[in-house]
């Protein structure tokens, strides 16, 4: 089967510091660059709509992360905030990108915090979407839930019927589009291409939580030094009002914006408002 083209995009491989990296693209490569980065156990397609929207004006890469999609893992067992960072700098020079505006969602978001806190003359500015130093038990454990609930499907049919469920926001889930997110195994059974799952089910594995995961960035946020879009989901369950807020105030030049009809997942629950409220904001960056 040919490998999954995005619409009026561009689907490839690379090896950065000896590690297969999928990734997506839209828009010429020498127009202003935005770099997409996905949520944990998603893949970079989720940023599909917003990159046929904006390729006439950017350049838009989405890799798939480390462990998720058709990218390779990094060697570190927790896939720490400060791992995913770090490959992200030798993917910017391969692209030859110097600065980029990044777009993270959830476990992007987290990860393109990181990186302008570690590495800041890399991020002109951030989008981050439904992701915060302060997040919502319920909302983060119904996540891990339905990550660790399936081993395998037996059908694309049936992987749809239970992501429809999980997303209850989301008007369509198309069985063949979940290629893009299982992969068949020989056995005929298709399992998540992400190892969240995997590792979250093993016998060895401690997950210490999102208090974890997003130990420090309070300290980091008030360090910043490029502007902030954030996002929110106002049907989420992840992020509240007060959490978003909270960020929007920790990091000096901020802005803080809704997108109705919308989960956790807000890019793909409302796609089109999340490409209004981004191009606006891109716009006012003059980028």
């Amino acid at each position: 089967m040919k490998h999954d083209v995005p619409k009026a995009g561009r689907s490839g491989f690379t090896v950065v510091e000896g590690r297969q990296v999928h990734y997506l693209e839209w828009g010429p490569s020498g127009a202003a660059p935005l770099v997409c980065l996905h949520g944990g156990g998603q893949t970079a397609y989720m940023w599909e709509e917003l990159g046929d929207a904006l390729r006439s004006r950017y350049h838009v890469l989405a890799p798939d992360l480390p462990a998720h999609g058709d990218s390779d893992p990094v060697d570190d067992p927790d896939l720490s905030r400060h791992a995913l960072a770090a490959t992200i700098p030798a993917l910017l020079d391969e692209f030859g990108i110097d600065r980029a505006v990044f777009i993270g969602a959830s476990l992007g978001g987290i990860t393109s915090l990181t990186l302008a806190a570690t590495r800041p003359e890399r991020v002109a500015a951030m989008v981050l979407v439904d992701i915060g130093h302060r997040l919502e038990d319920e909302g983060v454990n119904r996540i891990i839930e339905f990550m660790t609930r399936h081993e395998s499907f037996a059908s694309l049919d049936e992987a749809a019927t239970e992501v429809a469920a999980y997303l209850p926001n989301r008007s369509n889930v198309k069985p063949d589009n979940l290629r893009r997110n299982l992969r068949q195994r020989p056995d005929g059974r298709w399992e998540w291409k992400h190892s969240l799952g995997r590792r979250m089910r093993s016998a060895d594995f401690k997950f210490g939580g999102w208090r974890e995961l997003t130990a420090g960035l309070d300290e980091e946020m008030p360090h910043l030094t490029c502007p902030v879009l954030v996002l929110r989901g106002a049907k989420s369950d992840v992020l509240s009002d007060e959490g978003a807020e909270e960020v929007a105030a920790l990091i000096p030049d901020a802005r803080l914006a809704t997108i109705t009809s919308a989960g956790h997942h807000a890019a793909g629950d409302n796609p089109q408002s999340t490409v209004d409220v981004v191009s606006g904001f891109l716009i006012e960056l003059g980028w």
